[in-house]
């Protein structure tokens, strides 16, 4: 009886593989996390790696029995792509998770290809190892588990540990005893550890977190197998299975790598355009505050060109100007606050919000910068007397050529942060000063006037989009444009994962479809090899069948017109062929006994008296004494006649023997039939046994001429005759009728005897057969006379039939032979 194999760490470890491939192929931006900030540039290729050592894995397993260093490439195909991850994601991204199970993993799957360990598993010391691992480090060091993807576990993961803990070492005390007890131990343990996989599955999946949901998960599916055991499953064997697995696998491996190729390219272009997007909105944003720049300036520039502005400066008209600004206040647009100072830098007026300012101001760039009267300037950010964060305008006032006044009006930051425009409803807007990187505008959580961290081509105002990790360390896409009209850059943010949610909807999407399409290629192939595998299996037990005992049985109805419908149709004949030949057999057989039986009788019948005979005639010559002439001349003659039966005897299993050989031949002459007839006969009617024997002969008028052999169809002529005496009762009444019917010669011979059973006549003239009335009747022989008869007819071309109408109803033999030129052909042929 088969045992069942156990699972093996190898089905784990393509599973897992099978899963990272997908995921990284199909949703590469699952990989967005800090931790994933080293494989994420190379996250396709490797998963495209991961698939194909999955897959290589998976083949060999479906197909056992390759050569050894098949299996160990697809080994080394998964382990490439698992060391590579394990060195980027778990050493150089410090996941503590991944630094321990993936070597053990890796140990597993080169321990497992040694010899010894080819029939058995490592997978449940995998699981008690991984067990003791994370249990060992959840109690010591439980901070290494972040609140963002393991949620609310991170308050329990001490107790979690030590849960870990109980349950690596009561499924490793079941693996050293094998014992009952043990064994439900070892059941219980992987319940328990199941359970435990499964909660940290739950907790990753809620925080996002999809690769390690999806090694939790199939540990969790792991456990639960191995609690089922290695025999909840029939062992895959047979046709159904072969075309199970090749069906299978020719669907789903061309729909995954097409989908693969297609969904790469599609998410390469969905990227650009998503990159596209981010810079278009970074230059909406800088068209935006050039517009609001260029009309501040054209609003400070004419109003300090107003001669009535310059008037009021020079009177110190304070009312007025207080008056003129709160109206340029008013209507200001993106500047929020307006202020005047003198030539020495003393404030002349301000408008309503700024309140009473007093004070020189100047040293502020602001002041010192506004000379051209021509030009705004713009300053760098800065805390004004208010309190709040502001960025200044200031242009010239001039009159007859000298500078008189400053100017200024003042863009505060809160309110520009708040402020809403196209970028702002998709993006985390900012805007930063290229002079010293500071912010002027966040409309995310960020504080102004900070120092945020960016890409240098950002913060250095080159424009173009770039993918980055954030503060947060998530993978950020990020996009800037240059205002033309101040020294400022607008800056586009949004995180990566969140930006390309259509691109893995559309991967997601790709992988249903192509699990559903390989869920409808095993069932298709379930039902076509269901179909093909019932037909073989049909002729499997036909063929155990066939071995075991006799072939009496029905024939297997081919279904289809299939190769494995004709091999049935040949199954089926060959069947009948070899059935039509056992069954041949088994009657020669019966017939060899039959005729060893008869031979050996006929043989000492007349041996016996001819023994008796020649004894006789020798005592009477030892003494001396004359025998009786008559009486001796009795005994000779009885001496005679069963040496001529011996003759005939022998002559007739020499023909036989000479036909089976193909060694008998005819000597065809020129004959009158008519003539031999007449002969036959009357040697016949003169022979012991014809003389009691009523003969009648009709013969045509003249001579009936033919080519043919005058022995063999005398032989034909005297074995007819002799057989009619043999099995008629005395006195026998025996009809000879010779006729010309066209081109042949029709010769019958009717007798009153015994006749045949309608169920022999077509074996009559098989060698050494008898029918069962003749046996019965004691006549002699062996059952080869018939039989030459036939082969002599057929020799010359002709036919013979026997008829008779039942048992006691006598028997006709009706021989038609060729004449002319026809018959000489087929002698010669023959």
């Amino acid at each position: 009886m088969h045992r069942p194999t156990p699972l093996r760490l190898e089905w784990f470890a393509a599973a897992f593989g099978l899963l990272m491939g997908l995921t990284m192929v199909y949703v590469p931006y699952a990989f967005t996390a800090s931790a994933f900030r080293a494989v994420y540039p190379h996250v396709r290729p490797l998963g495209a790696c991961f698939l194909v050592g999955a897959t290589a894995v998976i083949v060999t397993l479906l197909y056992p029995g390759r050569r050894a260093w098949v299996a160990a490439g697809a080994r080394a195909l998964l382990l490439a792509p698992l060391a590579a991850y394990w060195w980027w994601v778990a050493v150089g991204g410090g996941g503590r998770t991944g630094i321990l199970i993936y070597p053990l993993m890796a140990a597993g799957l080169v321990v497992e290809a040694l010899p010894g360990w080819r029939r058995r598993s490592l997978l449940r010391p995998f699981l008690c190892a991984v067990a003791a691992a994370f249990g060992a480090n959840m109690a010591l060091r439980p901070g290494d588990y972040g609140a963002t993807m393991y949620g609310g576990l991170r308050a329990v993961m001490q107790p979690l540990g030590l849960c870990f803990l109980a349950v690596a070492l009561l499924l490793g005390a079941s693996q050293l005893r094998p014992a009952l007890p043990a064994r439900r131990a070892g059941a219980l343990a992987l319940g328990l550890l199941g359970v435990l996989f499964a909660v940290l599955a739950t907790a990753l999946g809620r925080g996002g977190a999809w690769t390690g949901m999806e090694l939790y998960a199939l540990l969790s599916l792991t456990c639960a197998l191995e609690l089922l055991g290695p025999g909840w499953l029939p062992r895959p064997s047979g046709v159904r299975w072969r075309l199970l697995r090749g069906i299978t696998l020719a669907a789903v491996l061309p729909l995954l790598a097409l989908g693969g190729l297609a969904i790469g390219v599609s998410q390469r272009a969905i990227e650009r355009e998503l990159h596209a997007q981010a810079r278009l909105a970074a230059s909406a944003e800088a068209a935006w505050l050039d517009q609001g720049v260029r009309g501040a300036r054209a609003l400070l520039a004419a109003e300090a060109a107003s001669p009535q502005l310059v008037r009021e400066v020079l009177a110190r008209d304070t009312a007025a100007l207080q008056r003129r600004l709160a109206r340029l206040e008013a209507n200001g647009g993106m500047v929020d606050v307006f202020t005047v100072m003198d030539a020495e830098g003393h404030f002349v007026g301000a408008s309503p919000r700024v309140g009473s300012v007093s004070g020189n101001f100047a040293d502020r760039d602001y002041f010192r910068q506004a000379v051209r009267p021509d030009s705004v300037f713009i300053s760098e950010p800065l805390m004004a007397a208010v309190g709040h964060p502001f960025v200044v305008l200031s242009v010239p006032v001039f009159h007859e050529g000298r500078r008189v006044a400053v100017l200024t009006g003042g863009l505060a930051l809160e309110r520009l942060a708040h402020a809403s425009s196209l970028a702002s409803g998709r993006y985390r807007v900012q805007v930063l000063d290229v002079r010293d990187g500071r912010v002027l505008r966040d409309t995310g959580s960020g504080a102004l006037l900070a120092l945020p961290r960016l890409p240098a081509p950002l913060r250095a105002a080159e424009g173009g989009s770039s993918e980055a990790f954030g503060e947060g360390e998530r993978l950020l896409l990020q996009a800037s444009a240059r205002a033309a009209e101040a020294p400022w850059v607008a800056v586009t943010t949004t995180e990566l994962q969140s930006a390309y949610a259509p691109i893995t909807r559309l991967g997601l999407s790709v992988v249903l479809i192509a699990l559903g399409v390989g869920a409808l290629a095993v069932v298709l192939a379930h039902w076509v090899g269901r179909d093909m595998a019932s037909r073989v299996e049909a002729l499997r037990d036909a063929v155990a069948a066939f071995e075991r005992g006799p072939l009496e049985q029905h024939p297997l109805p081919p279904r289809g017109d299939d190769e494995l419908a004709q091999l049935t149709e040949g199954f089926n004949q060959m069947v009948a062929r070899i059935a039509h030949s056992q069954a041949e057999l088994r009657d020669a057989v019966a017939v060899r006994e039959q005729f060893l039986s008869v031979a050996s009788h006929e043989l000492r019948t007349p041996l016996t008296p001819l023994r008796m005979g020649l004894e006789l005639l020798l005592r009477q010559a030892e003494a001396a004494q004359g025998a009786e002439p008559e009486r001796a001349r009795t005994l000779l003659q009885r001496s005679l006649r069963q040496v001529d039966r011996l003759t005939r005897l022998v002559g007739d299993m020499l023909d036989v023997t000479r036909l089976q050989a193909g060694r008998f031949t005819l000597q065809p002459r020129e004959v009158d039939l008519a003539a031999l007839a007449h002969e036959a006969v009357e040697r016949v009617r003169l022979s012991p046994a014809g003389a009691s024997a009523q003969l009648s002969l009709e013969l045509p008028a003249g001579p009936l001429v033919g080519r043919w052999d005058e022995q063999r169809l005398e032989q034909v002529l005297t074995n007819l005759l002799e057989n009619g005496l043999r099995y008629s009762p005395a006195p026998a009444r025996l009809g000879v009728r010779l006729r010309a019917e066209g081109d042949s010669a029709l010769l019958e011979v009717q007798d009153e005897g015994i006749g045949v059973p309608p169920e022999s006549l077509g074996r009559l003239f098989t060698p050494f057969f008898r029918a069962d009335n003749a046996a019965r009747h004691h006549a002699g022989g062996v059952g080869l006379g018939l039989a030459i008869c036939r082969e002599i007819v057929e020799r010359h071309g002709g036919r013979i039939e026997a008829h008779s109408a039942g048992v006691g109803q006598g028997t006709l033999f009706r021989v038609r032979l060729p004449t002319g030129l026809a018959a000489g052909e087929q002698l010669r042929a023959g």
